[in-house]
């Protein structure tokens, strides 16, 4: 008997079980097509982002939101990023009139309909330059020119989702089928995916070099393990998705890796200024901002990569200082470090997504609690809106973690090899739940 193709099983169980409609994803190439076009003629490039370019957007909502990049590489020195802004949106006047037209000082916002569905379509404007041996995409934020790694992030996730067998994007996909829409931003779930995918890719690969060959001390062709073809066959013979997405999920909320000192990240208040008020509650959202990009296998026998890692070691931006002085210091020939990148992706959505989430949450409050907010009883009222926030953000995580006990070898389901009626089983059970389930009782 064949043995059972456990990566091939677990992507194939969720492609059947969270369908996209074939209709619906027709419309949408079809536009992307019509975009694309424009755009090209002109001497831009479009870019699909995030969940667009994974294919892993939750479809079974009322509204769609799709998000791309426009991109311009390295133009010359007279290229501004206001005239970029309207001669895209003197492109797009082209469309049909069936696109409506929204300009926003951050992105462009096109709209259409599919039956009664909403599709948006939101495109930032990049510039792409290089500077020394980085690539850096600028873009405008509030009328200020800023880095921004959303283009950068889709592509090191993409290349991640091949070496793993499609089963990145597969694991995101039933995520936002989880969250339903809860927060449709969903960077910092790639951030977090990518991080931890890599993380423990790079410290299997050190236990792989280190038994066949450092310890042997045998050469061989280590360039070809840096390559995805190559890369993804390993990944295929050595790693235990099941181990690997069990470790994922357990480190949501870790921000300390073995590879860096610090994963950074910025703390930011659902509510502004109410944590004061109750101390033992949680209601700030952790937004990351380093993600691991890559991983490389260095040889410190070979002049180029010596040299190499000497000058692209840091904690905010390159390899890990600490996995190279390990090799050297225990003579060790061959190591493996991941890359990490440091910024903000589409920090302006995420920001309108943000308030969108804090203006709902208060909209909801009694009239009553609304008007206390405002008056002498401040402190009282405070504490209730801090446990709105709180509840929020709770039931938020718990819906990220769903899947972690699937793949938990302390559970029989992680031993069963039918993917399929695992993720039927899980999506049925998700539909299920009551929103207020999500919510850890007395934990605040």
């Amino acid at each position: 008997m064949a043995k059972i193709n456990i990566i091939d099983q677990f992507r194939i169980g969720v492609n059947k079980n969270v369908v996209t409609d074939s209709k619906l994803n027709q419309k949408i190439k079809d536009s992307y097509n019509e975009f694309e076009k424009l755009l090209t003629d002109k001497g831009f490039t479009l870019k699909k982002l995030s969940d667009f370019k994974y294919r892993s957007f939750n479809s079974k909502t009322k509204t769609i939101d799709l998000e791309l990049a426009v991109v311009k590489y390295f133009p010359s020195l007279t290229f501004k990023h206001t005239s970029f802004l309207e001669s895209i949106l003197e492109i797009f006047q082209q469309l049909p009139i069936k696109y409506k037209i929204k300009k926003n000082q951050n992105y462009i916002a096109i709209h259409e309909t599919y039956k009664d569905q909403a599709i948006n379509y939101r495109f930032i404007l990049l510039i792409r330059k290089k500077k020394n041996d980085l690539l850096i995409d600028y873009v405008n934020r509030n009328g200020i020119v800023q880095d921004d790694r959303a283009l950068q992030l889709t592509e090191a996730f993409a290349k991640a989702n091949k070496i793993s067998g499609n089963t990145l994007s597969s694991v995101k996909r039933l995520i936002n089928y989880i969250l339903k829409d809860q927060f449709k931003y969903t960077y910092n779930l790639d951030y977090f995916i990518l991080t931890w995918f890599y993380e423990f890719i790079a410290k299997s690969m050190n236990q792989y070099l280190d038994t066949k060959f450092n310890n042997l001390d045998k050469s061989f062709d280590y360039k070809k393990l840096n390559e995805v073809k190559y890369l993804s066959k390993w990944f295929k013979q050595k790693i235990n998705i099941n181990n690997l997405y069990y470790f994922i999920f357990s480190k949501f909320n870790n921000y300390n890796s073995y590879f860096f000192s610090e994963l950074q990240s910025e703390s930011i208040e659902i509510f502004a200024d109410i944590s004061r008020y109750s101390l033992n509650t949680n209601s700030n959202f952790i937004q990351r901002s380093s993600f691991f990009a890559q991983m490389r296998i260095f040889d410190l026998q070979n002049f180029d990569d010596l040299s190499y890692i000497q000058s692209h070691c840091g904690n905010e931006y390159g390899y890990s200082k600490i996995a190279w002085d390990k090799a050297r210091n225990e003579g060790k020939r061959y190591f493996a470090s991941p890359k990490i990148i440091t910024g903000n992706s589409n920090f302006a959505i995420f920001q309108r997504l943000f308030t969108s989430i804090s203006t709902d949450l208060y909209s909801k409050l009694s009239q009553e609690l609304k008007e206390e907010i405002k008056s002498m009883r401040q402190r009282e009222a405070m504490e209730d809106l801090n446990l709105v926030a709180h509840n929020w953000l709770s039931s938020y995580e718990e819906k990220i973690k769903y899947l972690k006990p699937y793949f938990d070898h302390k559970y029989p389901l992680s031993t069963q090899s039918d993917w399929n009626t695992i993720i039927r089983m899980i999506t049925t059970m998700v539909d299920k739940v009551n929103e207020n389930d999500w919510i850890i009782e007395n934990d605040n």
